[in-house]
């Protein structure tokens, strides 16, 4: 799979946002190392001042790097989201906000868990370092192990809200 190949695929697809003319000509694409542990990631090169500056302004934002997992080779789809999500960032949306989500699913759907071994491997790398290892329901009194990143909203046993 050719990353070049899908970045031009999707910039067209990008919402029209402070950064977005700029993108094709100011997106840099690099190899994260094996054992980060982000998918993706993006970088203004200019600095966080410098940036608030040209947001401001809308200004070129200079050179901007966005970093992909090696591993997202191996998921042809997961790779298209994954620089869907860090695209619509480099375009200005800063935040993890609802209209990046949106944007990001209208371009490049999410792969479901289920489905990717890489997303199965950071879930299981994030619940045996998390804080809390059980769940327990304190109507009933039933625990369970945790399986999830996020709690449930409701007690398995009883079905009580939690």
């Amino acid at each position: 799979m050719d990353v070049e190949e899908v970045l031009t695929e999707l910039l067209p697809q990008v919402p029209v946002n402070i950064f977005s003319r700029w993108l094709s000509e100011r997106v840099n694409i690099v190899w994260l190392k094996a054992d980060d542990d982000r998918l993706g990631m993006t970088r203004f090169e200019e600095g966080p001042a410098e940036l608030v500056r040209r947001r401001r302004l809308k200004l070129d934002p200079g050179p901007i790097t966005i970093g992909l997992h090696p591993r997202l080779l191996d998921e042809p789809e997961l790779l298209r989201h994954t620089l869907a999500h860090e695209l619509v960032h480099a375009s200005g949306v800063l935040d993890h906000s609802k209209e990046l989500h949106d944007a990001v699913d209208e371009i490049a759907p999410g792969v479901s868990i289920s489905d990717s071994p890489l997303l199965q491997e950071k879930r299981d790398e994030f619940l045996s370092s998390a804080r809390v290892q059980n769940w327990s329901c304190k109507h009933c009194g039933f625990e369970w192990e945790r399986s999830t990143v996020r709690k449930p909203s409701r007690c398995f046993k009883c079905a009580r809200p939690l």
